[in-house]
């Protein structure tokens, strides 16, 4: 089995999982030509997506009795099969025309968030509940997180493990103000900006719309809910 390690490098951004290479071969035979393109191929590809990632790509060997004459244009390379960390890639030569499958294994890692103790349903995450980790996201989905301060005073929705990657289904938004809390209500006018105080009539997360009882007016108004003990008026 074929093992490469691939850290990432310049990236040239493509519209498809088609790479074509011009350039001269440098492989000692054909077998090690397909090899050393699909890799690149699946370099290219897999980076593109997450730049700041490392892979560990791992080909089966081309079976030793498939005899192939030499290729006079460059190969195409296409990614057409995916399931988890397994993967397909078909290399094509157009001229003499033949092609095959190859297959291989294709890990992926990243730094992502993770809890670095067990943390209790509903409580308010914290920066030393976190850590950034190297881990395997081809099994996550994009589910994860990049950096701390994503989560960092959002409430847990369950029980979650020591040393879980934490994902977003996982997590909810703290409530920010509480029914009777004092509230500094603002109103902007053009460049002005109007504040006054209220009493939240219900309870609010950030980005949620609540009624306030302006103290001055007497007036109840809906608002914006913008952080503890804030809101903007509608």
């Amino acid at each position: 089995m074929n093992i490469f390690n691939l850290t990432p490098a310049a990236i040239v951004l493509t519209i498809t999982c088609v790479l074509l290479i011009s350039t001269p071969v440098r492989a000692n035979t054909i077998s090690d030509q397909i090899n050393d393109q699909v890799s690149e191929a699946i370099k290219q590809h897999f980076l593109t997506k997450v730049p700041d990632s490392r892979l560990q790509i791992r080909l089966n060997p081309i079976h030793s009795g498939l005899d192939f004459p030499p290729c006079r244009e460059a190969l195409t390379v296409q990614l057409p099969y995916q399931s988890g960390q397994r993967i397909t890639a078909k290399a094509s030569c157009p001229r003499p025309r033949w092609s095959l499958f190859v297959t291989g294994e294709v890990k992926q890692y990243r730094s992502i968030v993770v809890a670095r103790t067990p943390i209790v349903k509903g409580s308010l995450l914290s920066a030393r509940q976190l850590e950034l980790r190297e881990h395997e996201i081809g099994a996550l989905g994009g589910n994860y997180f990049a950096s701390q301060q994503d989560i960092i005073n959002r409430v847990a929705r369950i029980n979650i493990s020591a040393d879980t990657p934490i994902a977003p289904r996982m997590l909810t938004i703290a409530t920010a103000i509480r029914r009777g809390d004092p509230v500094v209500i603002e109103a902007r006018r053009g460049a002005v900006v109007i504040r006054t105080e209220g009493t939240a009539k219900e309870d609010g997360k950030v980005g949620e719309t609540i009624s306030i009882l302006n103290s001055r007016s007497g007036v109840e108004v809906r608002a914006r809910v913008l952080g503890p003990g804030k809101a903007q008026a509608l």
